[in-house]
């Protein structure tokens, strides 16, 4: 995707206000410039009229000669004024129709890019977010997109406004004095040099601000979710030095900019000043030798005055533009981005539910650029049944089951659910059939209510209640000021580990999945806790095929089969009897933890 086509893909949604406001840019302009022109009849008009000489009605005005007949000198004025009030009446409506068709239409273009934005990020796969920051996509969805807003609102307004601005201008300026207009206008080759020169200096800068303000960002959020951590370890000083640097230098790259936008602006009041001295002593010398008359000077000199803003708005709209570009190439940057895991839209075969069935065959999987970490995984888990895996940190354990609901891919051999290839199951199908709480608990800053809804849609306060019984989250009810009401704050911060585990383990059993995983999810509630749940969650694995991670051999010694994996393959596998008759690795794991166990009791 170009620039063009990514502006442009709005613009065509929006074409009807955006080319109405042209039109009232037209109309706008058409009454700016009879302002001035009236002003130059005005002036004649007294002093020919002073004089004793007779004045007679300009063409332009010939419709409403009726005005002027018989009229006295002083009527004739204020009917020249009031023409000028009515003309600038008319420019201020026009100008207002132009600001609130343009600027109101860019507002609705925003709006659809945050939406478009939003809903791309959340289709990116995992493998995007671990090689982008969370503080730079933000500071796109953010300042870079208001960036592109300014460059498709304003910078389109005020580039076509004194555009037709200059052009009426400079054309009425030329009907005056032709001669005069060439001197007044001898500045001009300087102003388009120093546009040309300071351009892609701005464009240079205003990229290294976006950049440096991304930065900063992902430094402040990284901060903010991490602030427990930070105070723990007493670090506040050093991250508030670390910032305080990033924010030194976000400043002087800004103050770098304003430096050359000052000096952009100050070069053009400059020259326009210069220019007005030349009219001044040119048009002066024209009036005395009776080649102008003074009222067309004082209409020059507006026309002129009036060029100056289009000169300053060509240089602020040009920056703008520049902006808009840079943060453009830097939102398509991530609108370019495809998913790394995609399904088809519709199931190969027409089916409703699924059974369970799931079956790994010959299944290799690596992160991007790490060594392998699942190698040659052969498992079998029949539908209903229950798999526990264990193994040591880092054996592989939780990437396994991220391959089931197609968080990653596998690298080569098959995933089957139902003796499908998962690859061939709509990726909003599968997931929806199955219940994961990630080793890492992730609460949203809603209440606990809303964090169990999150499971599911349309669900009952019956629904919500037993799910939390299962996941006895009710046992502790009583600590919670308002219930289910109660507002666990960002990261679910004011819950306690074990909350938050079991708030989370009610959010994936509210859904009745089909297919259901605990990734370490009983590893911060206690061991009368976790016999609890277990107990409760047999009714609910009882129709589900389900997937127990867990360090704890207690967790998972009722289940209809485990495995052990050991640096990415599987070493053992049977039921706890069976692997405890092997005397490997499950059996001195359940020795160690029977010794703890009676090292606490006694």
């Amino acid at each position: 995707m170009t620039n063009f086509d990514f502006i442009y893909r709005y613009l065509k949604k929006y074409k009807t206000p955006m080319l109405a406001g042209v039109v009232f840019i037209i109309f706008a302009t058409a009454f700016q410039m009879l302002s001035p022109w009236l002003l130059r009849f005005t002036i004649d008009y007294i002093i020919e009229t002073q004089k004793g000489n007779n004045f007679p009605v300009p063409n332009f005005l010939k419709s409403i000669q009726f005005l002027f007949s018989n009229a006295s000198p002083m009527r004739a004025v204020y009917i020249y004024i009031s023409l000028i009030i009515f003309s600038t009446i008319l420019q201020g409506m026009f100008t207002f129709l132009m600001r609130y068709s343009m600027i109101g239409a860019s507002r609705k273009i925003e709006n659809d890019m945050r939406n478009d934005f939003f809903r791309h990020i959340t289709t990116l796969s995992q493998t995007f977010y671990q090689r982008n920051q969370t503080g730079d996509i933000m500071a796109r969805a953010t300042n870079d997109l208001e960036a592109v807003r300014s460059m498709i609102g304003p910078g389109i307004m005020h580039f076509l406004g004194p555009l037709v601005v200059s052009v009426g201008s400079i054309t009425l300026m030329l009907k005056i004095n032709p001669m005069l207009t060439l001197y007044a206008l001898l500045p001009l080759p300087v102003v388009i040099l120093a546009v040309n020169l300071l351009l892609k200096k701005i464009h240079t800068l205003f990229t290294k601000v976006q950049a440096q303000f991304s930065t900063m960002t992902s430094r402040v959020e990284e901060n903010l979710s991490g602030i427990r951590v930070v105070k723990a370890y007493v670090r506040e000083q050093h991250e508030q030095s670390l910032f305080k640097k990033e924010n030194r230098q976000y400043i002087l790259d800004n103050i770098a900019m304003a430096r050359v936008r000052g000096l952009f602006s100050a070069q053009i009041i400059l020259l326009f000043g210069i220019g007005i001295l030349i009219i001044l002593w040119t048009g002066g010398r024209a009036v005395i030798q009776n080649q102008l008359t003074i009222g067309e000077l004082v209409a020059f000199i507006s026309y002129f005055t009036i060029l100056t803003w289009p000169m300053i708005a060509l240089g602020w709209t040009l920056n703008l533009w520049q902006q808009g570009l840079a943060s453009t190439k830097r939102m398509i940057y991530i609108l370019n981005q495809q998913p790394d895991i995609s399904g088809p839209e519709k199931p190969a075969t027409d089916f409703f539910t699924i059974s369970g069935e799931i079956e790994f065959k010959n299944v290799y999987f690596k992160y991007p650029d790490g060594p392998p970490v699942l190698k040659n995984i052969n498992i079998k888990i029949p539908a209903g049944s229950t798999l526990a895996i264990v193994g040591a940190t880092g054996s592989g354990k939780s990437s396994l089951v991220q391959l089931i609901p197609r968080l990653y891919d596998v690298d080569s051999g098959q995933i089957l659910v139902d003796k499908q290839n998962i690859r061939s199951i709509p990726l909003q199908y599968l997931r929806e059939k199955i219940g994961y709480v990630p080793q890492e608990t992730f609460l949203f800053s809603e209440t606990l209510e809303e964090n169990i809804r999150f499971g599911g849609e349309n669900l009952t306060d019956q629904a919500i209640f037993d799910a939390s019984e299962i996941s006895q989250l009710n046992a502790d009810m009583d600590q919670f000021a308002n219930g289910f009401k109660t507002t666990v704050g960002e990261y679910g911060i004011t819950l306690s580990g074990g909350q938050k585990q079991r708030t989370a383990i009610a959010r994936a059993v509210v859904r009745n999945p089909d297919i259901l995983i605990l990734d370490d999810a009983l590893a911060s509630v206690d061991t009368y806790t976790e016999e609890h749940i277990l107990k409760h969650l047999k009714n609910v694995m009882k129709n589900c095929t389900s997937i127990i991670i867990s360090h704890r051999i207690s967790t998972v010694q009722d289940a209809d089969h485990i495995i052990v994996l050991e640096n990415g393959t599987i070493a053992e596998q049977g039921t706890h009897t069976a692997l405890l008759k092997q005397h490997g690795l499950y059996y001195n794991l359940h020795k160690k933890q029977q010794l703890e166990k009676s090292l606490q009791q006694l």
